[in-house]
């Protein structure tokens, strides 16, 4: 992707200094609501479940009108469009970054590098959406044990919290991130292995402090007496062939554009 202009060398930004300086730095909120009875009709925004009320930013029309121009001047809107049409917008890593496929509906239109990789992500959230209803019809499963560090750990607990209102009666959720072993410790003293299933969430399957836990799960599990260890733990990674050789045959990947 050609190289974009830096904002503080566009001819915009000159222009916002200026308008800045000249009555930006006078501007009142107070007399701007007195002078403008739709002001925050215009500056308020709307999607699908969601509003912005933008109004109360310290903001006029000649603003917005020179942030826009600011944006376009700087390629945002090219930049935008390359990102959905799946260019290579890391620079950094020299890959895509598809993040959206992953809430895009199945029959969502896609350009010609994207097309394979929605039906992927949706390939991969039907047989998720599969598993996930074989653990809630499965009532001797009573503990689901999330173990995974950073995102791996907190996005599932946003999750569990956002959704506690449609949890499946009789599961309950725990989450393990911490490598000392005292907080995986105090999560198994009240489980028991034939009733506990465990999710590895490792992109690479190598996450130390990930490994660490999981491993210690599993020394547990089998020293409890459990011997299916393919039927109490599944991973959510990309390394597939190290998660077999954990024991675990059931993994939901992810890709290298998810980051």
């Amino acid at each position: 992707m050609a190289m974009t202009l830096r904002c503080d060398r566009a001819p915009a930004w000159a222009q916002l200094q200026s308008a800045f300086d000249t009555a930006g730095r006078q501007f009142d909120l107070r007399h701007a609501f007195v002078d403008d009875a739709g002001r925050f009709e215009r500056f308020s925004q709307q999607a699908p479940y969601l509003f912005a009320d933008l109004s109360k930013n310290l903001i006029d029309a000649r603003t917005e009108e020179l942030l826009l121009a600011l944006a376009r001047e700087c390629g945002l809107e090219a930049h935008r469009d390359a990102m959905f049409a799946g260019e290579h917008i890391n620079n950094t890593e020299d890959r895509a970054v598809l993040h959206t496929l992953l809430r895009a509906p199945a029959d969502a239109p896609t350009g010609p590098k994207t097309a394979h990789e929605l039906r992927e992500v949706h390939a991969t959230l039907d047989a998720m959406l599969a598993y996930a209803e074989k653990v809630r019809g499965d009532h001797t499963i009573t503990d689901v044990v999330n173990i995974g560090i950073g995102g791996s750990d907190l996005g599932p607990q946003m999750a569990v919290l956002a959704l506690a209102e449609f949890v499946a009666p009789g599961k309950r959720f725990h989450f393990v991130s911490n490598v000392d072993g005292h907080e995986l410790a105090g999560v198994l003293k009240g489980l028991a292995p034939e009733h506990t299933l465990f999710l590895v969430a490792s992109k690479t399957f190598t996450t130390a402090e990930t490994m660490t836990n999981a491993l210690s799960a599993k020394r547990w599990y089998e020293q409890s007496g459990g011997t299916d260890i393919a039927g109490h733990f599944a991973a959510l990674t990309t390394n597939v062939e190290a998660a077999k050789q954990f024991g675990i045959d059931t993994t939901f990947g992810f890709w290298d554009w998810v980051g």
